[in-house]
């Protein structure tokens, strides 16, 4: 650190300690570059004239949230087929540049993005890498590795031979490790993959359907895990959800028709439970569903029902839960996850510290960055959220971000308010 380089402190706030799910009271936090050098009183470090103070009396203060799941080039509109049309291939870029800048702006300061067009994604998180932008640390799947029988494809056969020339995955072990490297190749930081159909993918898309090979599926783990991957599936029904745990796959997103005896293997592989209860709200509402086709609105109401029992089943099963939304799915807002970490408490039974975890360290684990986030300790990246209501004593307030008075990614202010302050010098 230069002679003219400010410490940022922040001074005697109520520190939530993801790790044990307590506060530590009147604590100060020091953070120099980019990183956390000091926690603790506030008399018991030397102070230099630079230094530039925040005073958090009374605030509690939380490591940076992490969102598990979304999808940044996505609008959320019912009608996405008209909006992809209407929209310019590289409109897309700044449409995920403007949603990454909403989770930042909600107090998430690390998002994981589930799958997008080539390219897209992995360069957007170099941008904000820079620091040309503020916006989260992004953990990025770049295209998905779906096996093509997935789902009927309807539409002009040039719009069906574009996105088969993108994502056709050759059938069996050798193509799927082809389709692991060349998603590392193109910047990808992890996998995502889908072992059954999906609730928006139309009739042949069936929920219990179970997709790949059991051979296909673990060559994917092996193969992901060898080159410093992690993976993630894209599961509902139970039968696809059963088959991804007992391949190795390390998160399985939303989860929606899990049983005792699936959650239970997943405690034993010690694998994650990403519920995006926030998706199903969003096409449940009453503005989007009735905009849907009639046997996707069935599938929509079939699996929200099933949903919340699964999660519950995992929850008290001891499945480790983090948060993520889906965002980018029709009513499903980029910004407001908070939302997602309040269903939580309502819907699955955890406390508030308990959904504040899963939002931290569990997060962070799950999208394997525990080693540099989730927690605010010595040596860990400053990614800190600053709020001025309690959410232990009202969960709620994580919805609003005008709740938090700062927002600081890499040791920089880059929100207040919930407005984006930080911008490149």
């Amino acid at each position: 650190m230069g002679k003219n380089d400010k410490r940022l402190i922040v001074k005697n706030g109520n520190v939530f300690d993801s790790l044990t799910g307590k506060i530590k009271k009147n604590t100060t936090i020091v953070i120099s570059g980019k990183q956390i050098v000091w926690v603790g009183d506030d008399g018991s470090f030397e102070k230099e004239k630079n230094d530039q103070v925040i005073k958090a009396e009374g605030k509690t203060i939380l490591p940076g949230l992490v969102e598990s799941h979304v999808h940044l080039a996505s609008t959320c509109s019912a009608q996405s087929e008209r909006v992809e049309m209407r929209t310019k291939t590289t409109m897309w870029h700044y449409i995920a540049l403007n949603n990454a800048q909403k989770h930042l702006a909600s107090g998430f300061t690390c998002v994981r993005d589930c799958g997008a067009s080539p390219g897209w994604i992995p360069s957007l998180r170099r941008i904000l890498d820079m620091g040309v932008f503020a916006g989260p640390r992004l953990v990025v799947a770049d295209n998905g590795v779906a096996q093509w029988g997935n789902q009927e494809m309807i539409g002009p056969q040039y719009v069906i031979d574009y996105y088969k020339n993108i994502g056709e995955v050759k059938a069996g072990v050798d193509g799927v490790i082809h389709a692991v490297r060349q998603r590392k190749s193109a910047g990808a930081d992890f996998i995502k993959t889908l072992t059954t159909g999906g609730v928006l993918h139309g009739m042949e898309s069936k929920l219990g359907t179970s997709l790949f090979l059991d051979e296909e599926l673990e060559a994917m783990v092996k193969e992901a895990e060898r080159i410093g991957m992690h993976v993630a599936s894209h599961a509902h029904g139970l039968e696809g959800i059963y088959k991804a745990v007992k391949a190795g796959i390390h998160t399985i997103e939303h989860g929606s028709f899990l049983d005792e005896e699936t959650a239970d293997l997943m405690v034993k592989k010690d694998s994650f439970l990403v519920p995006t209860q926030m998706a199903l709200a969003g096409l449940l509402s009453d503005e989007i569903l009735q905009q849907l086709p009639p046997e996707v609105q069935i599938k929509t109401k079939e699996t929200g029902i099933a949903q919340k029992k699964a999660h519950k089943i995992a929850f008290e099963r001891g499945v480790k839960i983090a948060v993520g939304t889906d965002a980018g799915t029709p009513g499903n807002f980029h910004g407001t996850t908070g939302t997602e970490i309040k269903y939580m408490v309502e819907n699955v039974g955890m406390t508030p510290a308990q959904a504040l975890q899963a939002a931290t360290i569990v997060g962070a684990k799950c999208v394997h960055l525990d080693d540099k986030i989730g927690v605010i300790e010595k040596g860990k990246m400053a990614d800190i959220v600053i709020s001025n209501k309690n959410p232990l004593e009202d969960i709620s307030v994580v919805e609003n971000p005008k709740n938090f008075s700062h927002v600081i990614k890499d040791g920089k202010i880059m929100v207040e308010k919930g407005v984006i302050t930080y911008f490149s010098p």
